[in-house]
């Protein structure tokens, strides 16, 4: 710059060309950096969820194993574990319909005819 506040007119063209291309670079780069971020952290929440889900899922699998095993006592642990579920809300959504079905099917169920609770409606048994 020069003395006299003349500004930016006074400089060698080339220098003027490097300072705009120095700011459009760094204001590149930072909006590059926001949606990487951003990027970052929608599939961060994304993949938390999916853990979550399986997770639940892979709690409700057991509690299904549990209802349906031929051992008294794990049929019970898995019906406590089923109400528990249930009031803890673990399913979600369209998740907890399907959850609710099935655990209804097994704990209330009494396809076998055997006159129990936990019907074994998945079984073919004679």
């Amino acid at each position: 710059m020069t003395a006299s506040g003349v500004g930016l007119a006074a400089w060698p063209p080339v220098a003027v060309a490097a300072v705009v291309a120095a700011a459009v670079g760094s204001v590149l780069t930072l909006v590059g950096a926001a949606v990487g971020g951003v990027w970052a952290l929608v599939r961060w929440r994304r993949d938390v969820a999916r853990e979550e889900r399986d997770r639940a899922w892979a709690r409700f699998v057991w509690t299904v194993d549990q209802v349906c095993a031929d051992d008294v006592g794990r049929t019970e642990v898995g019906r406590f574990s089923a109400r528990a579920m249930s009031r803890m809300q673990i399913l979600r959504a369209d998740d907890a319909a399907i959850g609710k079905i099935v655990l209804d099917l097994i704990t209330e169920g009494n396809a076998d005819g055997s006159g129990r609770p936990g019907g074994r409606a998945h079984r073919t048994r004679s």
